[in-house]
């Protein structure tokens, strides 16, 4: 992957970043639809014990997948290559005999299910081709240079069955039969943010075309240009001097001069991009390394001379952002800004005033010997300018980095392409504080103040240094930062390590119940016995079992005797066996009742939730209790006559569980686990309610299980909890994918069902945060291609 080129490897960063997901998605859904596929052939077919193990193993694998999966995914895509043979070459047979058996069979694999998935994909796919093509720079649309083409995928998931079927090498095929729609989704998915990611690039298949090489360049690839003049083209100007600088490294004072008043008059396209890259590339296309001529300083000149003549600009007016808290972040008016505007003095000093920086820049400019270091300090410039029209930032962090640009403008005198290198300090900077700040969504909360203040007295320092020579000043303010931002993490995990253990040992639990569940479900001696008495062995008995042996640490098989009692419960549930032997009974239904009130206890189970349950056995037993009167050794030739009894409680064939979404918590665990702040209160709405701000759209049930399956761990999200909109994060998904906590500030747990999500996605309380890089794209932006006036 080291020959691709820089705008291609985002798509494959996104991949690896979906990798995990993906792989424990696939297991999990081919795992659904092995154990649907092996009740449906239950009694009808001897394969149904296969699939069903095949689904189980699926199961197991889960986590591991979740782990390995995105390392794996990364080795075949830095090893993955285009075709070397030409497809519509026949395979000779003596070529055959050269193949290892294993690496054919690999192949065939990999194959298959490459062919499963590519119908599935179709659409997405070839947008992506066709993008992927421009940006590798190709002629035409040539889909199988595409580093993300179904074989590859399809390669990197082959190799990570292979090593987890050794022991059942048949069971490759039936994961890959079932697992192809659910890899299938997310490849659709990944296609097309990848596109996304692309085309914000600037990638356009259609504006690109190859421009032939001059003789003299005969030896060296054509350079790609933009087909619209971009400012820099041959038709940027009226004397025959091309705008974008010519590959010889002779330049004539002329040449340069007028270079120089083109390219500051908007310096922007590919030029940007060539000049950032440094090197002896970025010599042999611009004129860095030129001297400056006098036109040069004597526009700056004039420039200064204006600067000095005016007066500071007045200050901004005073803004409450308190008045639209009540908004979700991304409905909050805009606030424009920009190296042109007035900051505030209390925060900046004299830098508030764009006066003040542009004098920084100009008499840098004034100082500058070279055409690389002019073009530096105007990258700096505009780089600030685009960072500081990202509206995903809080205007207060974009605020801050318009006010750095004194410092960044005076680095650039000694380095003046260090924004090019995405490991100088500089940059890092900048991108970690822009990075960090994505945890707040409200510049009025106290958290958000212990965060910014730190940041603002750090780059007041930078402003105050005269001259900065190397990247130091920058290094240290960012360990300084970082230090103090991971002391402040590290205060935050131990809460929320106990918050996650909490709700990982609430899911082990379920997973380990449903099994128990299904293992009950086998038992002879459900036939007879109520449906709603098999219900609650299903439900709500299958956790304590699950419970009492996960908190036995010596193993036991049976920990406090809850798996003996069902016996005695499913018979004290038949009424004719109790009246045929109500001695027996008598002395069964205190124990099992104690056993079980002793059970739910054990796991926090609310009494108003199984009062109704008590209230049934309590009619079921009541027949043979009225015996207690009556001599307990009296024969009963036969037993009495039963009288009516509520459909719940009659005789039922032996059922099977249901399968459930929801995943059951205690009391107390919804409060540890943060529940208790995403579901409806019986004293405060969950929703917003603002007469004078028109209620949000919903969405689509479509959209919002696109926004769900799009949530991976470590996205951001702004939730509305507890009468406020609150900057949270996805810190984990359950392998189940049923269940999800967010974390917001100080930790402060948020969990919810996959039910409860959907709801707050589709009445927009919940709301993806367009998170990620700052600097990259505002780099990519400066280097778009400036689309050419369309004549009247």
């Amino acid at each position: 992957m080291a020959d691709l080129p820089a705008v291609v490897r985002p798509c494959i960063n996104e991949a690896v970043a979906r990798a995990a997901r993906m792989a424990e998605r696939a297991a999990e859904k081919a795992a659904e639809a092995l154990d649907q596929e092996a009740l449906a052939q239950a009694g009808s077919s001897a394969d149904w014990r296969e699939l069903q193990a095949a689904g189980r193993e699926l199961l197991r694998l889960k986590k591991q997948w979740h782990d390995t999966f995105p390392r794996l995914l990364r080795q075949v895509l830095e090893s993955a290559a285009p075709p070397k043979s030409d497809p519509a070459t026949p395979l000779r047979h003596s070529s055959l005999s050269l193949v290892d058996d294993a690496e054919m069979a690999q192949s065939v694999d990999t194959s298959r299910l490459a062919q499963l998935l590519l119908p599935l994909v179709e659409q997405p796919l070839a947008e992506l081709d066709a993008l992927m093509t421009a940006a590798l720079g190709l002629d035409g649309v040539q889909s199988d240079r595409n580093p993300l083409r179904p074989e590859v995928i399809a390669g990197a998931m082959r190799k990570l069955m292979a090593e987890s079927a050794q022991q059942s090498p048949a069971w490759m095929a039936l994961w890959m039969r079932f697992m192809a729609e659910p890899l299938a989704h997310d490849l659709s998915q990944l296609y097309l943010a990848s596109s996304k990611l692309l085309t914000r690039a600037g990638v356009r298949a259609a504006d690109y075309r190859v421009v032939a090489a001059p003789e003299s360049r005969a030896s060296r690839p054509a350079p790609l240009e933009p087909s619209t003049s971009s400012g820099f083209g041959p038709a940027a100007n009226q004397d025959g001097v091309g705008g974008a600088a010519p590959a010889s490294p002779g330049w004539s004072v002329a040449q340069v001069s007028h270079w120089l008043h083109n390219a500051f008059s908007a310096l922007r396209g590919p030029v940007v991009r060539d000049f950032l890259r440094g090197g002896a590339d970025a010599a042999r296309r611009l004129p860095v390394h030129q001297p400056l001529d006098a036109g040069y300083y004597q526009r700056v000149q004039e420039e200064l001379a204006a600067l000095e003549a005016r007066a500071d600009e007045p200050g901004p007016a005073p803004q409450d952002p308190r008045l639209h808290a009540h908004l979700a972040p991304e409905d909050r008016p805009s606030v424009t800004l920009g190296t042109e505007t007035a900051l505030s003095a209390e925060r900046w000093g004299a830098f508030a005033a764009p006066r003040q920086r542009s004098l920084v820049r100009t008499r840098l400019k004034q100082q500058a010997q070279q055409v690389g270091q002019a073009m530096g300090l105007e990258v700096v410039r505009q780089l600030v300018d685009e960072v500081a029209q990202d509206q995903r930032l809080l205007p207060a962090v974009r605020e801050a980095i318009v006010a750095l640009e004194p410092a960044l403008a005076r680095l650039a005198m000694h380095a003046p392409q260090f924004f090019g290198n995405a490991e100088h300090p500089a940059r890092l900077l900048v991108e970690s504080v822009a990075v960090r700040s994505f945890q707040y969504n409200d510049e009025t909360d106290t958290a958000f103040e212990t965060f910014y203040e730190p940041v603002r007295k750090a780059f007041n320092r930078l402003n105050r240094l005269e001259s900065i020579e190397d990247p130091s000043p920058f290094e240290v303010a960012l360990a300084a930062l970082e230090e103090a931002w991971e002391q402040q993490d590290r205060a935050q995990e131990e809460e929320c390590g106990r918050v996650m253990e909490a709700v990982k040992f609430a899911e082990r639990r379920q997973a380990d119940a449903e099994q128990i569940a299904w293992d009950l479900s086998h038992r002879t001696d459900l036939e007879g016995s109520p449906a709603l008495v098999q219900d609650f062995l299903f439900s709500t008995w299958s956790l304590v079992l699950a419970h009492a042996r996960m908190s036995n640490a010596a193993g036991a098989v049976d920990p406090g005797g809850f798996l003996a009692v069902v016996s005695h419960l499913l018979w004290s549930s038949k009424r004719e066996l109790l009246l045929r032997d109500p001695a027996h009974a008598f002395e069964v239904i205190p124990r099992v009742l104690v056993k079980v009130r002793e059970g739910l206890t054990l796991i926090g189970h609310p009494e108003h939730e199984s009062a109704s349950f008590f209230s049934a056995l309590e009619k079921l037993h009541r027949p043979v209790m009225k015996l207690r009167a009556r001599s307990r050794q009296q024969a009963w030739p036969s037993p009495p006559t039963l009288g009516p009894v509520d459909d719940e409680l009659e005789p039922a064939a032996a059922q099977k569980p249901r399968a459930g979404e929801d995943m059951w918590l205690a009391p107390g665990e919804l409060q540890v686990c943060g529940f208790n702040d995403t579901v409806p209160s019986d004293y405060a709405p969950l929703f917003p309610h603002v007469d004078d701000d028109a209620p949000a759209q919903p969405l689509r049930d479509e959209d919002a299980e696109a926004i769900v399956a799009a949530l991976q761990d470590g996205s951001w999200v702004d939730l509305y909890s507890r009468q406020k909109w609150r900057r949270a994060q996805l810190v984990w998904s359950g392998t189940r994918g049923t269940l999800f906590m967010f974390v917001s500030e100080g930790r402060a747990p948020h969990s919810m069902t996959k039910r409860s999500l959907l709801r707050l996605v589709a009445t927009r309380m919940l709301r993806l945060v367009d998170t990620g890089e700052v600097v990259r794209p505002a780099l990519d932006a400066l280097a778009q291609p400036v689309p050419e006036a369309i004549a009247a």
